[in-house]
């Protein structure tokens, strides 16, 4: 039963980010401009750091893949991309120290590449129009600002949960 507990907090999180959008209220945010909630790929990298690595990027590839399926027109963007930034940030963390504030810089950091990837891709095949500029005022720093708030709050939580994880596997 134990062993049921990642994939079903992995699940929500899934389904979470995609209903997120609907359950805040849209008075909190701007018009125009567009908060990506990326709380799949913050629980990838910490899934990577502080579980198990090969399974953390394991879950990158099937949930990027399922990303790519679900609300994306091209597919592979997410199932690449995914896994690619929790292994280069796992490398870095490596190097770097692995306590929560700097996995958690390093996880904003997996944030604004993987949504410049996504917008290059995107660009590149012609699908968006906007320009740079505008992506980063319009969606770039929206997306940081939100998924640093959550950051914020959940790193903490999720960091102890994955901790009891390990210690029962």
């Amino acid at each position: 039963m134990k062993r049921f507990i990642l994939p079903f907090i992995v699940t929500f999180f899934f389904l979470f980010e995609s209903s997120f959008v609907d359950l805040v209220p849209s008075e909190i945010f701007h018009d125009e401009q567009i908060f990506v909630p990326r709380f799949l790929m913050i629980l990838i990298v910490f899934i990577t750091i502080y579980h198990n690595k090969i399974g953390g990027l394991l879950y990158g590839i099937i949930l990027g893949l399922l990303y790519d399926v679900v609300y994306t027109e091209v597919l592979g963007v997410y199932m690449f991309s995914m896994p690619l930034i929790a292994y280069i940030i796992s490398q870095a963390s490596r190097i770097l120290q692995t306590n929560i504030i700097i996995i958690s810089f390093l996880s904003i950091f997996g944030i604004a590449i993987l949504e410049l990837f996504v917008y290059g891709v995107n660009l590149a095949i012609g699908i968006a129009t906007m320009s740079f500029d505008r992506f980063l005022e319009l969606r770039q720093l929206p997306t940081l600002l939100l998924n640093s708030i959550f950051i914020t709050i959940f790193s903490y939580p999720i960091k102890k949960l994955l901790g009891k994880l390990q210690i029962q596997e």
